[in-house]
């Protein structure tokens, strides 16, 4: 296809390009992208017929059900696990409470990460409680299980941590921020400022735009807990090292290391398996980087949510 046209907001046009190589492809005269960023004029769009292609959740995940029943549509779960979609909580381990390992341990055990599957993603998502998303299947390692919810331990974790309940039940403030880019995280948030309100934690919600958001996290590092997402993409150099390895602490890039997280072992195992060619060593190199990084909780790993896909 040829570029042949772009409206800032609303769309970009791409014609048949005649001089393909493999003719007589492609067989589409024209692609409109259009930019529709409210999830309801989505669902509608793609209702009536007016769009026909959608991807990566276009459509609120309540709607999906009514969608599977409409005719002449198909939802589709497949053909995103290229992705390796992984939610998370990070932990800005540049907040002295935070640093602090029983605090992040009382902080995974005072969220029921079953009740953010089915709330949250209305059950479109997968248990998948290391860096390594569930989805890779050669990586990822099964024995790692998630930090059972246990609001009791958590409490105990706390008071051991010297933050005791005080007055109103409340141990301390935490600013929460979230990805606003897709509404499930506006979800994830609100249910963990609620599970953290049960054991003592005052989570301040602060919302943003995107462009806010990135600055806030990214470049300000002016958060506490961070619900979001980091893609694992094919392999975990490319998707997983941005987020652990301390050569990514670099203000101002985006979806990489903004927990401040820095562990020497962890880095000399991913250098090593950016370059190793054995695959068993690579998964050996792996495997372990899995395991410090659960025990050490920089970041809560949750779920690997589903992408779908809607067309006509």
């Amino acid at each position: 296809f040829v570029f042949r046209e772009w409206v800032k907001g609303s769309h970009v046009i791409l014609d048949r390009n005649p001089n393909y190589w493999d003719a007589p492809k492609p067989y589409l005269d024209r692609i409109v992208i259009r930019f529709i960023p409210d999830p309801g004029a989505r669902s509608a769009a793609l209702e009536t017929g007016e769009v026909h292609l959608a991807s990566e959740n276009p459509i609120p995940l309540s709607e999906v059900g009514r969608f599977r029943q409409l005719p002449g549509i198909n939802v589709e779960e497949r053909g995103h696990g290229y992705l390796g979609s992984q939610t998370q909580l990070e932990f800005n381990l540049r907040n002295p409470i935070l640093q602090n390992p029983k605090v992040r341990l009382a902080i995974a055990h005072a969220i029921n990460i079953e009740q953010i599957r089915d709330i949250a993603w209305y059950g479109y998502a997968t248990l998948s409680p290391t860096p390594i998303t569930v989805l890779d299947k050669l990586f990822h390692d099964p024995s790692i299980k998630p930090y059972p919810y246990d609001p009791a331990l958590s409490a105990k974790l706390l008071d051991e941590a010297g933050y005791p309940l005080g007055a109103g039940n409340k141990r301390l403030d935490l600013r929460l921020t979230y990805n606003p880019g897709n509404d499930g995280f506006r979800r994830v948030a609100d249910l963990v400022k609620q599970a953290l309100a049960a054991v003592g934690i005052n989570a301040i919600l602060e919302a943003y735009d995107f462009a806010g958001y990135v600055k806030t996290v990214y470049t300000d590092g002016a958060f506490d807990l961070n619900a979001a997402t980091h893609v694992n993409l094919f392999d975990p150099s490319v998707g997983v090292q941005r987020i652990y390895w301390s050569g990514n602490i670099k203000k101002g890039v985006a979806f990489s290391n903004a927990s401040n997280y820095s562990n020497p072992r962890v880095d000399a195992l991913f250098e090593a398996a950016a370059v190793e060619l054995d695959v068993e060593k690579r998964r050996q190199q792996l495997f372990e980087f899995q395991a410090i990084v659960h025990e050490e909780l920089p970041i809560v790993n949750f779920l690997a949510v589903n992408n779908i896909t809607v067309s006509r």
